[in-house]
């Protein structure tokens, strides 16, 4: 499980959302899948329908997520709707409230049809047109923050430390290269990707930034991708990251 903000805490602190809300919160269910943060199904008297309470991993920092930027792009995603609009965001990162979507989540099988792959493109093709705000990710920085940790936790193998040495130089100077930056989702996995049937929304952005699109086609089909150093990119980025989800808590600089 995630290891998120306390729920109970954050439904305690109901009378500080700044909504039109009449009674405390009642939790519906939880939300299956995802494993960075925890989703959970609310009522909330004075406002329609259910919606969705997302508690943010407490780690935030740790797996590389920027919060402040995460908003920033979602609220552009959201406002060319590409992404449902949330409710209300907690200014200290918590937690969000987005509204419930009726709408069927993808499977591996949906990347792999064709009409549904020409939908998911076409919707990243605008997704790549959105301009948030946000510094472009420098891939050396992003992973060199991973293997510091681990290295800290003293799990690093010599082989490891030799791979990420000789690997090193090379994602240096694909930061320097002069690839197009757009906004890039970083986490397209079938998870977040929500079907009404009319509408394709992409959800959890907090991976997102500017950075090398061709990551979220490798997501895709591997056989999308055009720049070669990015399957190298993407399954370094897919092995640290487990590795640091796996570190106990105590680890991360932001608990």
């Amino acid at each position: 499980m995630p290891d998120t903000a306390s729920l109970q805490s954050v439904l305690a602190s109901w009378r500080e959302w700044p909504l039109a809300i009449s009674a405390p919160p009642k939790v519906l269910g939880p939300v299956p899948g995802g494993r960075t943060n925890r989703n959970v199904k609310i009522a909330v008297p004075g406002l329609s329908g259910p919606l969705i309470l997302r508690l943010n991993n407490r780690r935030s920092e740790a797996l590389g997520i920027n919060r402040t930027a995460e908003a920033q792009i979602l609220y552009s995603a959201a406002k060319a709707k590409i992404a449902p609009e949330p409710i209300y965001q907690d200014p200290s990162h918590r937690f969000s409230i987005l509204p419930f979507i009726d709408a069927r989540v993808w499977q591996a099988k949906d990347f792999s049809n064709p009409l549904q792959r020409q939908r998911l493109l076409r919707l990243l093709r605008s997704v790549r047109e959105l301009n948030p705000a946000t510094e472009k990710r420098s891939y050396y920085n992003y992973l060199a923050h991973y293997m510091q940790q681990l290295q800290s936790a003293g799990t690093v193998s010599v082989d490891l430390a030799q791979q990420w040495a000789t690997f090193t130089p090379r994602l240096q100077a694909f930061d320097q290269a002069p690839w197009p930056a757009e906004l890039t989702h970083h986490d397209l996995i079938p998870e977040n990707i929500l079907d009404t049937g009319n509408r394709l929304y992409l959800i959890d952005w907090e991976y997102a930034a500017i950075g090398h699109a061709d990551i979220d086609l490798w997501c895709i089909d591997t056989a999308l991708v055009h720049e070669p150093f990015i399957h190298e990119l993407a399954q370094w980025t897919n092995e640290l990251w487990e590795r640091v989800l796996a570190l106990p808590c105590h680890l991360s600089p932001d608990e």
